[in-house]
């Protein structure tokens, strides 16, 4: 039976990976550093400063990590600001499941203030039973930290809950966390394996509300 929804926010809500990808090259740049395929793609679903501690050790930044996160945040903020958008479907499948009568949580990997600028730049705003966000658990995905939060918040059981995911770290961490987990690759991530299959693989946000419907999830009203 299911309760809840469970989404997760960059590169799934909202069209945000080629802004961080565009403040991560400007800050490597400032170090006379190339973005290199094979660290980056470790990064994607994870918190900003579990991410930055991955690029000071691949490309060996003799400098204080908190003074990379704190740049690196910075130039992340700047890229979100009056650029980002939500991803299509994703006000759609929002709305689908609080006509369904389903608690609907957020649950993300990016820190609370960069949560706050996305959402009220895209219209995700008060959209939420509940939000939690990367700086406010011990462990970020894979861990399933953030589901098992959020799934808390809203009074779910885990197994009620449907996760909403584009990232393997993400399907990981949903997996981890006893969710059903659905992945929406996007153009960042379908080209990543998932070490950890998800339960299902829909090719955009579009498709999610007629699979919920297959699944007996239905508008309780219009």
């Amino acid at each position: 039976m299911i309760e809840a929804l469970v989404f997760d926010m960059d590169g799934l809500l909202i069209d945000s990976e080629s802004l961080a990808t565009q403040a991560m090259d400007t800050f490597l740049g400032r170090y006379g550093l190339e973005r290199r395929f094979e660290v980056h793609r470790q990064l994607l679903g994870r918190r900003l400063p579990d991410a930055i501690a991955i690029v000071r050790d691949a490309y060996n930044m003799q400098i204080p990590l908190q003074n990379l996160i704190d740049e690196y945040g910075e130039l992340r903020v700047a890229a979100l600001r009056g650029s980002v958008k939500p991803m299509p479907g994703a006000l759609e499948i929002i709305a689908f499941g609080r006509l369904a009568g389903l608690k609907l949580a957020l649950a993300t990997s990016g820190m609370r203030s960069h949560a706050t600028i996305s959402m009220s730049e895209t219209g995700l705003t008060g959209l939420f039973d509940a939000e939690v966000t990367g700086d406010e658990v011990a462990h970020g995905k894979p861990a399933p930290d953030l589901f098992l939060a959020a799934a808390e918040r809203i009074g779910v059981d885990p197994e009620r809950c449907i996760v909403f995911e584009d990232a393997p770290n993400g399907v990981t961490a949903g997996k981890a966390a006893g969710m059903t987990v659905i992945a929406v690759p996007n153009e960042s991530s379908h080209v990543l394996e998932f070490p950890v299959a998800p339960d299902v693989v829909l090719p955009d946000l579009f498709a999610a509300p007629e699979w919920l419907f297959q699944l007996g999830v239905a508008a309780l009203s219009s």
